[in-house]
């Protein structure tokens, strides 16, 4: 027993959870849970640990977390074995990185050797670091560099150095902001007044909405960011009326969810969960699709042709009888959005749909969240990829503590440092490598590595300033 708990002590300090001894894991946040299960690997003082994407479900500063952990136990000598997709956060922690395709080695070497080959990481549909990337585009405008830069500081002191060589120069462009898509108040679809909502369940109960009022327009594209236990999951199903709200209103198109039948709120608004296990359950890809199809009245001629356009649109045709779970995770996933869009919603809320995907599903998942905006839908976006939500939102709204910090336009609220600080997220690195060289005449609010490079001069290059 004395063996027992000073192993124990030994692992919760080494993990920093010492001092929550007595707390129910349940309670802890999403970094903290998994700092937990490392601990309880510790126990047993093995010498290696094998993680299998440990951040996959983590926000930002959660992330963060682990891969401090990960490194204090390296550096005390024990052999860490890591897979994961995020390529910018391992970048410090690794000594040596391997690349698999198709089973085999493509390739192993050191981190900057291996992440600096932006060309393979393209081939293998991996993310490039974000930095890495920017600086491959400058070389690639003849740029003079002999390595490049894959961390922020490495960034931040060859585009300083460039600029003192006046190799580079920044355009003065002035701040441009997305705009929302929607026109006027008649375009408001959903309208969401003073909510409340607790967990009465939970010991003690646990306030997960606190008095929450924002508004949406026909066509805006909106990121719900924050970290794991804002509230963010429990809004985006009272949205869609799976929760009732303690107090307050949620009018989706006119029309209070609360006061409509299942097959009413499905025409009107879907809601894609993060794990498609949980939403799949028919025996074929055709069979997942028409069952909604079904309970909300359409004819057999009509199923058969939504059918086919959404399988279409989600790259699954050819697939109707193949059984959901022989499918991939991220064809799993796919399927979950098709049989929601099947139904034609005006509005689709995904929750967390990159989750345990690669690069390239994550992208083909917002891909088609896009291709739905563009024709009108309006698409909520739970997520904690700070790079995707740069990419795809026109807007979001920023959750701590079951509260909204902040709601306008994507591009100011990764300028909003204190109100991210207090929220556990961190911008994009290229957002940050901008603001880290503002004071040369970086724009502060950059949001794209093409950004970045469309607000640089080289030198003897023309350029129209716009």
């Amino acid at each position: 027993k004395e063996e027992i708990l000073k192993r124990a002590d030994w692992a919760l300090k080494v993990t920093e959870l010492d001092g929550l001894e007595e707390r129910s894991p349940r309670s802890l946040s999403g970094g903290q849970k998994q700092r937990l299960a490392i601990a309880a690997a510790l126990v047993t003082k093995p010498k290696m640990l094998i993680l299998d994407e440990p951040t996959s479900q983590l926000d930002p500063v959660g992330t963060k977390e682990v891969l401090y952990i990960l490194k204090k136990l390296k550096d005390e000598g024990i052999t860490i074995l890591i897979t994961e997709h995020k390529t910018d956060e391992i970048i410090e922690i690794s000594d040596r990185i391997v690349i698999l395709g198709n089973g085999s080695i493509i390739k192993e070497g050191r981190p900057e050797e291996i992440l600096s080959d932006i060309d393979l990481l393209r081939e293998m549909k991996l993310k490039p670091p974000e930095i890495g990337e920017f600086f491959y585009e400058l070389r690639r405008k003849g740029i003079p560099l002999n390595n490049i830069p894959l961390t922020l500081s490495q960034g931040e002191n060859a585009l300083r150095a460039l600029i003192n060589k006046e190799i580079i120069t920044p355009m003065k462009y002035s701040n441009i902001y997305h705009s929302s898509k929607g026109i006027g108040e008649n375009n408001i679809v959903i309208d969401v007044e003073n909510i409340s909502f607790t967990y009465r369940t939970s010991s003690p109960p646990v306030k997960a909405l606190d008095d929450i009022s924002f508004k949406i327009k026909k066509g805006e594209f909106v990121g719900i960011i924050g970290k794991n236990g804002s509230g963010k999951t429990t809004l985006m199903k009272v949205l869609v009326g799976l929760l009732k709200p303690d107090s307050g209103k949620v009018i989706i198109d006119g029309e209070n969810i609360f006061k409509l039948s299942s097959a009413e709120r499905a025409k009107k608004i879907g809601l894609v969960l993060q794990n498609p296990d949980t939403q799949l359950f028919r025996l074929s890809v055709a069979e997942e699709i028409e069952f909604g199809l079904r309970n909300i009245g359409l004819s057999s001629e009509e199923i058969i042709r939504r059918r086919r356009e959404v399988l279409e649109l989600v790259g699954l045709a050819g697939y109707e009888k193949v059984n959901p779970f022989q499918l991939s995770f991220g064809d799993r996933k796919k399927l979950a959005v098709a049989s929601i869009i099947a139904m034609e919603p005006k509005i689709v809320v995904l929750d967390e749909p990159t989750t345990g995907q690669d690069y390239a599903g994550r992208r083909e998942i917002c891909d088609i969240a896009m291709k739905l905006n563009k024709r009108g839908i309006t698409v909520l976006m739970v997520t904690h990829d700070m790079d995707l939500v740069a990419r795809y939102t026109n807007r979001v709204l920023i959750m701590n503590a079951g509260r909204v910090l902040f709601d306008g336009p994507t591009r100011v609220a990764f300028t909003k440092v204190g109100i991210l600080k207090e929220a556990g997220l961190i911008p994009p690195k290229i957002n940050l490598l901008a603001q880290s060289v503002s004071d040369l005449g970086f724009r502060f609010d950059i949001m794209s590595m093409e950004e970045l490079l469309e607000n640089i001069q080289v030198k003897g290059e023309t350029k129209c300033q716009s």
